[in-house]
């Protein structure tokens, strides 16, 4: 039996796994949609300068302007980045993203290298707030970058 609904079998299967994936990455597109919708629903949906205001006393202008353009990318256009935000679990961003993508991006912005980026302090919640403490933990001269 070579054959499945006139179609041959390899290009059956094919077809079948291409639509599978491409179910699985509508329902994540949708369930991401959804919680960030619930999450607008539940908590200020800050301007940029309400935002850069809210960081104000815990981080420099320069991480909070940095993580605003990095969160934004993610939650737009049905919410803005607050500082309380868990970045996994509000915002759903994968975990890659903000643990090496971020830092290696401010590390390239302050002229130093990746590996000098401090360790995340024990029991920190992972908030955009949190994030920008720690991003100013970083080395404020420039390093070898090696």
């Amino acid at each position: 039996m070579d054959e499945l609904l006139g179609l041959p079998e390899w290009l059956a299967k094919l077809l079948f796994v291409a639509f599978f994936l491409l179910m699985l990455g509508a329902y994540g597109f949708y369930a991401i949609g959804k919680a960030h919708g619930q999450l607008a629903a539940r908590r200020p949906n800050p301007s940029r300068e309400e935002f850069m205001q809210m960081m104000a006393g815990c981080c420099s202008n320069e991480a909070s302007a940095f993580l605003w353009a990095k969160a934004l990318e993610y939650v737009r256009p049905k919410l803005n980045p607050h500082p309380d935000d868990r970045l996994g679990e509000d915002l759903c961003i994968d975990d890659d993203d903000f643990g090496m993508d971020w830092p290696r991006e401010w590390a390239e912005l302050k002229e130093f290298h990746e590996s000098n980026m401090p360790d995340w302090p024990e029991g920190w919640p992972v908030t955009i707030r949190n994030y920008g403490r720690w991003l100013d933990m970083a080395p404020t001269t420039s390093s070898p970058r090696t």
